[in-house]
């Protein structure tokens, strides 16, 4: 059976998680320089500011498994209204009848999809989160042996693409199981070129710090150029779902 071409679903959610996620990293960006403006330092070790990131990463974590599982019941309430023997016919009663009204892909593969997403972008603000704590603990560390803080900065700016690395990988990885679900190869070759890109950014700009609007936060430029092209590349990924596959 089918879902309404009107209906976007499946790519209406994936939008609402990524602005979620980007709105999530302005934050902590916002909290990370307000902290460094007042004390001149990185605020990471300050537990208060680690507190506040912490937050913000669960909670947008929180908020999207709320919209996923919000998204999922749906599809499941509108597969649920036929019953599952009856469902290939309704398919093909729905094809005859309506046409073009109807969703390009089957009611369980949205289903189907709306899982495999949930649980990636999911797993990606638990990643997050676990990251955080790591990294938080290796700067704290890092901060007892050298008072003076030079060599906190110097390595939690090389090391800053790492936080991102993971995230935007598992992303595509994501990509990648949606291209297999789906028979497209064009999604495989997407990902390729972007990983392909991203280890080249990662390469040459993960030494630089970033300088933006006058600040100067403990931000590598390869961390930047991650959450701009995850996020980009999410909406423009689920605009292209919608375009090819209609009513997803």
């Amino acid at each position: 059976m089918y879902l309404s071409s009107k209906k976007h679903i499946l790519t209406n959610t994936l939008i609402a998680a990524t602005v979620i996620q980007f709105i999530s990293v302005i934050i902590q960006y916002v909290i990370e320089t307000s902290a460094q403006g007042s004390s001149g330092q990185n605020g990471l070790p300050d537990a208060s500011v680690w507190s506040m990131q912490h937050t913000v990463t669960s909670l947008s974590t929180f908020v999207i498994l709320i919209i996923f599982f919000i998204a999922i019941k749906k599809v499941k309430s509108y597969i649920g209204k036929v019953d599952k023997e009856d469902r290939a016919m309704m398919g093909r009663l729905q094809e005859d009848n309506f046409g073009e009204d109807l969703s390009a892909l089957p009611a369980d593969m949205i289903h189907k999809l709306l899982f495999v997403w949930g649980v990636i972008l999911a797993g990606t603000g638990l990643i997050e989160t676990l990251v955080l704590i790591m990294y938080r603990k290796m700067i704290v560390d890092l901060n007892a042996i050298d008072s003076t803080g030079e060599s906190m900065k110097r390595v939690y700016s090389s090391l800053d693409g790492f936080e991102n690395l993971t995230v935007v990988f598992t992303l595509l990885i994501g990509v990648i199981i949606t291209a297999v679900i789906l028979e497209n190869r064009q999604f495989t070759i997407l990902s390729v070129v972007i990983a392909l890109l991203l280890l080249i950014a990662f390469c040459i700009f993960n030494v630089r710090r970033s300088d933006i609007l006058g600040f100067a936060p403990d931000s590598a430029w390869i961390s930047i150029v991650f959450n701009i092209v995850s996020t980009a590349g999410m909406i423009i990924f689920a605009l292209y779902l919608r375009k090819k596959y209609r009513g997803v």
